[in-house]
């Protein structure tokens, strides 16, 4: 396979979800039984739920008229939260749920939790959709944000052990890590001819130390490539954004132009390794595969223009549909309940059900189906 000739795309990129850290800090306020302050509307008993099907023991609280929801996210620059709120708001539109999206423009604790304290206060959400920038910043907040509106957070993206919200949908950075690198092993199945040939396939990461929870997808997709066993690791090199990337890149070209992949922390990394690549200036390999997490819209514009045969062969995320579905299921309940001035007392098993059930809707966007991810 020879690569045809692929023009540098120019794309100012926004900060990756991935960039946001979080951390550990106290326990969540223990659930709420006071007296009902109203009634939720009577929901039909053969509603199906299919991405928590343990919701059906709750159904009684399930919320049936107009809810307005606040996606209140770490910066609103970043551009997972805007392609998802892009995906999910018309979709919970239909299901009589509204939602807004709000954020700082740049990562700041105490923006984000004035927006919190004046939406709260505002009087407008059933609910907060919450992402935050350091999870314990929020902790001390959750049972005066109770106690006085009666309004639940749930966190999305982050685990239980978090403490950062009353409810949470939570996920496995490494779970992200390991669908990725199913992709690489697809990738290099599909191009075996070639492959085979060499006596292993070089491997170079990018990182950035001070995004320990998202180094655990760099962690997840490395042990997938090391128990396959025909990879082997270059090095872990310290580079993190556009700018750094195609400085390593560069680097890392003129020293080792036998790499075959490049696997990056975020996508903002895999633009400043393609325009590296791409520069004319080196021989790489003619199936040098670059990746990355959370499919923004750069990256998915090089798969788009450069097709199979270009270097960007994947990026995983969470997918939106599947996401959205598990919000339609859950944010009734959880305001039906609110409603009556119930914070639900899930089971552990139930909590820690919903405390990683992000992690499976990871998939990866790659050229053969990036058509569905970008227009």
């Amino acid at each position: 396979m020879k690569r045809a000739s692929v023009l540098i795309l120019v794309i100012v990129l926004v900060f990756s979800l991935a960039s946001c850290s979080s951390g550990a800090s106290k326990p969540t306020p223990s659930p709420s039984a006071s007296p009902a302050s109203g009634t939720p509307s009577l929901v039909p008993a053969d509603f199906k739920y299919t991405q928590i099907p343990f919701l059906k023991d709750y159904n009684q609280y399930r919320y049936t008229d107009e809810i307005n929801v606040l996606y209140l996210v770490c910066t609103t620059r970043a551009e997972y939260f805007i392609n998802s709120y892009a995906a999910w708001q018309p979709a919970l539109a239909e299901a009589n749920i509204n939602m807004e999206l709000l954020g700082p423009p740049e990562y700041s604790d105490e923006s984000l939790i004035n927006t919190l304290e004046s939406a709260l206060a505002s009087g407008k959400y059933d609910l907060v959709l919450l992402y935050p920038i350091t999870p314990a910043a929020i902790t001390p907040m959750l049972d005066s944000v109770w106690e006085t509106y009666h309004i639940p957070i749930l966190a999305y993206a982050f685990a239980p052990d978090t403490q950062c919200g009353h409810y949470y949908l939570g996920t496995s950075y490494y779970n992200a890590g390991t669908v990725l690198g199913q992709s690489i092993l697809d990738y290099v199945d599909a191009n075996a001819d070639y492959y085979k040939t060499l006596d292993a396939i070089p491997v170079a990461v990018y990182k950035n130390s001070a995004g320990a929870e998202q180094y655990q997808r760099v962690a997840g997709a490395l042990d997938v490539l090391k128990a396959d066993g025909r990879f082997t690791l270059i090095d872990e090199y310290e580079a993190n954004g556009e700018a750094a990337c195609l400085t390593a890149t560069e680097t890392l070209l003129t020293n080792r132009p036998d790499v075959e992949v490049i696997l990056t922390q975020i996508d903002n990394d895999v633009t400043g390794a393609y325009q590296a690549v791409t520069s004319g200036s080196y021989a790489p390999s003619d199936y040098l595969s670059i990746w990355g997490f959370d499919a923004t819209g750069a990256v998915c514009a090089q798969m788009a223009q450069d097709g199979s045969d270009g270097y960007v062969q994947g990026s995983a995320l969470i997918d939106h549909t599947q996401a959205c579905a598990a919000l339609e299921e859950i944010i009734p309940v959880l305001v039906g309940a609110a409603k009556q001035s119930v914070l639900i007392d899930f089971t552990q098993e139930q909590a820690d059900t919903m405390g990683s059930l992000l992690a499976d809707y990871y998939i990866t966007v790659t050229p053969a189906n990036v058509s569905s991810y970008y227009k």
